[in-house]
């Protein structure tokens, strides 16, 4: 049917106007009802055509065939593209909303938990002019064949070591050589110089600055110090190190004094 046609069953001129298009087929409706017989089917086709009905459910209909093509060929594709942007939607969201701590105390190696909230419990009560002090364990093991940290344990230490939230890390032997290659940790010499006590030299870790070729300290051994025993437990050694982007070095001074020195009371 084209509009000369439809134009003719509503026995209208073809320059007929929309409105009177509308009249004449509300006029039609009330005869149909009235009971008089005539082909209302064509009538209502001619009625969509003129109004540009029609056309409209073409198009409606064309979106929704293009659509079904787009979901069935590339479903895979949209189904990967959605998981996708959840998961990075339930990371970054935490991460973009997460206070950064003022100081952060991270155990990363083969340790056991003992009690966790002790040194937090400790630090706050020593320290209040910290205002929050977070202390975290995480587990990390070696890989069987490789002898290498297995692909989880370097993703969650690389994660903290990337960011500005590390301060101090207490790590076994294997952890510091593994976080030492990376250059990731700073020289502690100038800060042991500033504390109100003196440190033994044999619980000193040394190692060469990539940057200057150096000897110099990065890490001080804890293994028997009360807040570290009480925290966590292992077979490897403690090794207290500060992280080489720390954002809070005079927090990150205080602390390592209570550390060392906090005999219990």
């Amino acid at each position: 049917m084209d509009k000369s046609q439809a134009f003719k069953i509503l026995n209208l001129d073809e320059n007929a106007s929309r409105r009177q298009v509308e009249n004449k087929f509300t006029n039609i409706s009330r005869r149909v009802k009235n009971g008089e017989d005539l082909d209302i089917e064509s009538i209502k086709q001619a009625y969509d055509l003129l109004m540009g009905h029609e056309n409209r459910e073409d198009n409606a209909g064309r979106l929704k065939l293009a659509f079904r093509k787009l979901m069935f060929h590339y479903k895979g594709w949209i189904i990967l593209i959605l998981i996708s942007v959840v998961i990075i939607s339930m990371t970054l969201v935490p991460i973009i909303f997460r206070r950064i701590p003022d100081l952060t105390v991270s155990f990363a190696g083969r340790f056991g938990t003992i009690d966790q909230d002790i040194m937090g419990e400790v630090l706050q009560e020593k320290l209040p002019e910290i205002g929050d002090i977070l202390v975290e364990v995480m587990y990390l093991d070696e890989d069987g064949e490789s002898g290498e940290f297995d692909s989880g344990g370097r993703t969650r230490l690389s994660g903290l070591l990337i960011s500005e939230e590390a301060d101090i890390l207490i790590v076994d032997d294997e952890t510091f050589n593994y976080i030492r290659s990376d250059n990731a940790l700073m020289p502690l010499d100038d800060f042991i110089g500033g504390l109100d006590f003196t440190i033994p030299e044999d619980r000193f870790i040394y190692g060469v600055d990539f940057e200057t070729g150096e000897k110099m300290i990065f890490g001080i051994s804890v293994m028997g110090d009360y807040l570290i025993y009480r925290t966590v437990y292992g077979e490897s050694g403690r090794i207290l190190t500060i992280a080489k982007k720390s954002g809070h070095i005079e927090n990150v001074i205080s602390a390592i004094e209570i550390i060392i020195s906090y005999r219990g009371e």
